[in-house]
């Protein structure tokens, strides 16, 4: 395996789908948060715990951790971890590939714990193939050859995300915050806009999103800020105009989400992997 910088973030050139994280040692993210992307973990060695919707389960060798796109979750270091490795590939991308596999318009849920000893030694090939300057078709078969064992060996077409199937309160309340997301939001000033009460925000929030509405707001503002950053924008610039109170409440919630500090990942960005 050939050697790469630590806790760094890696963006493939004509790749915009993927993301590649490699770090020597597993940086838990103690937010609870979710991503609109399919993150797939696996660690060397040693072992650290991911919070997936309510259910622990461990990362550890020979194993893949898997987190659907928009799966609430947070996770926690252990005593020892050794070589954390994760691809993360577009929500909208996905759903493209598994229309056009399943026929669906759903996005079939994977299981998020895969032992398949086979499959977690083709995961670290296919990073190192997408790591390396390869030929951008030989990374993109490689990772089609990838997913395609997963979905041969590890689907089950019933059980399906739920990204679209929200109340009119839940669709509501998602629109606002996007549009809004540069302000300083109350729950009282969202109340009136949308002519809910605040309990029932408070409800359907928790409900279908399965956070809070103020985590769901802050995590709407740090992955808005993520792409900012890393569209060249300050960063101070990014916090300010994101609806964080500044530059260092920007850097403590990234860092509880990402892993890392938004310089950190702004520096780590490679794009023309």
């Amino acid at each position: 395996m050939t050697e790469k910088q630590n806790n760094k973030i890696f963006k493939i050139k004509d790749l915009a789908h993927l993301e590649l994280k490699y770090s020597n040692t597993f940086y838990e993210c103690s937010q609870k948060h979710y991503h609109n992307m399919l993150c797939i973990l696996a660690l060397k060695n040693g072992n650290a715990k991911v919070i997936i919707e309510e259910k622990e389960i461990i990362l550890q060798k020979d194993k893949l951790v898997i987190i659907n796109p928009n799966e609430v979750h947070f996770s926690m270091s252990e005593s020892f971890s050794q070589d954390y490795y994760v691809i993360y590939i577009d929500r909208n991308w996905y759903r493209n590939l598994q229309s056009s596999i399943f026929n669906t318009n759903d996005v079939i849920a994977l299981s998020n714990e895969i032992f398949d000893l086979q499959i977690v030694e083709e995961f670290f090939e296919l990073f190192e193939t997408l790591y390396l300057n390869n030929e951008v078709i030989e990374k993109e078969l490689k990772l089609f050859e990838f997913l395609s064992k997963i979905f041969d060996t590890c689907v089950d077409e019933s059980i399906v995300l739920k990204i679209d199937n929200r109340t009119q309160i839940a669709n509501e309340f998602k629109n606002y915050i996007e549009n809004n997301i540069e302000s300083k939001l109350t729950l009282a000033q969202i109340s009136d806009a949308l002519g809910f009460s605040p309990y029932h925000i408070i409800r359907i929030c928790n409900q279908d999103f399965g956070l809070s509405a103020n985590a769901y707001i802050v995590n709407k503002r740090v992955h808005r800020a993520k792409k900012m950053i890393a569209d060249g924008m300050e960063i101070s610039q990014v916090a300010t105009q994101i609806g964080f109170y500044d530059q260092s409440h920007l850097t403590n919630i990234f860092k509880k989400v990402f892993a890392m500090t938004p310089k950190a990942y702004q520096n780590s960005i490679l794009k023309e992997k």
